[in-house]
């Protein structure tokens, strides 16, 4: 299991540190990280979530509505947590939604998909792929939507229709709907789309270091809470959930330990191209990433405890 986690962990740290050399030593200039931000954002990660969710067959889909009710109490139980500690901490609008993003939106690409797989076998990832969706559906429109309204769009039905139609939640959203009414995507698209999926998780951890190396970054109560509630929290809800619906097997082994998952990047990338939020958005994500590789390891065991056989 250790051996597991480490192959799991070990390329996130090492990517990031890459990237975060690469800025310090001035091997790419860390002053100018939109252009990348907005590749990953607005192209590569949207595509990645797309074709992760568009070709699973239908009755796949049907299984995972219930494990699809524990992602959602799970996420929007950490999306609430770490609402009230924003506010708590008084963080303005763009930060606040800049942070709320990175400790309620598990890095279910970067690593739960790998994770997943290791553990249960590649026709795992259809779960990955639905609680994304619950995330992009709830924490993701939500704080695009507060980052809309502080850039200025005015009315809140429209920052929310913008919210709606950027890349990163219609997208996923789309694949979905296609894949439920049993519509097939063609080869040949997925196979033209392919190498942009491919390109997020490396892109996306390299340009959370270099954006890091940008930062003075120290643990704070706002980095080290919003890490527990990544870690903890949203875990711990996941398995209570379970135990309430009755799920059981390796059903509820995945729900727990996808929701176990740190906090993924992409409010980090966010905050490259909004220019601020980087040391709370950054600095969860580097406490919660490393918190992981101790929480991890009890939620596995935990939930092979009770729920497998």
């Amino acid at each position: 299991m250790l051996s597991l986690l480490a192959f799991a962990l070990a390329p996130v740290f090492a990517v990031i540190a890459l990237g975060f050399a690469a800025g310090r030593l001035g091997w790419v200039d860390n002053t100018h990280s939109a252009i990348l931000g907005a590749f990953v954002a607005q192209f590569a990660l949207p595509v990645s979530l797309f074709l992760a969710v568009v070709s699973v067959p239908r009755d796949q889909l049907a299984s995972e509505l219930v494990p699809a009710v524990v992602y959602a109490v799970a996420l929007i139980g950490g999306f609430a947590a770490a609402l009230l500690l924003a506010r708590w901490l008084r963080l303005s609008p763009v930060v606040r939604a800049l942070f709320v993003l990175t400790v309620a939106m598990p890095n279910l690409g970067g690593i739960g998909l790998g994770l997943i797989q290791s553990l249960q076998g590649g026709s795992a990832a259809v779960s990955i792929a639905v609680a994304n969706l619950v995330g992009t559906l709830t924490v993701m429109v939500w704080c695009f939507a507060q980052l809309e309204m502080a850039a200025g769009s005015g009315q809140p039905v429209r920052a929310l229709r913008a919210a709606l139609l950027k890349p990163m939640t219609v997208l996923p959203t789309i694949g979905f709907v296609l894949a439920f009414l049993g519509v097939p995507f063609p080869a040949l698209a997925e196979a033209a789309l392919r190498p942009l999926a491919q390109a997020t998780g490396g892109a996306g951890l390299f340009l959370t270091g270099v954006i890091l190396s940008t930062q003075t970054l120290s643990p704070t109560r706002a980095t080290l809470a919003g890490a527990l509630v990544s870690v903890a929290l949203q875990p711990a809800l996941a398995f209570a959930a379970c135990l309430a619906l009755g799920l059981e097997g390796s059903v509820a082994l995945r729900a727990v330990v996808a929701m176990a998952i740190p906090s993924g990047f992409v409010g980090t990338i966010l905050s490259s191209v909004y220019r601020t939020g980087t040391p709370e958005s950054g600095g969860t994500l580097v406490a919660a990433s490393l918190l992981s590789a101790a929480t991890l390891p009890v939620w596995i065991a935990l939930a092979t405890l009770v729920f497998l056989p």
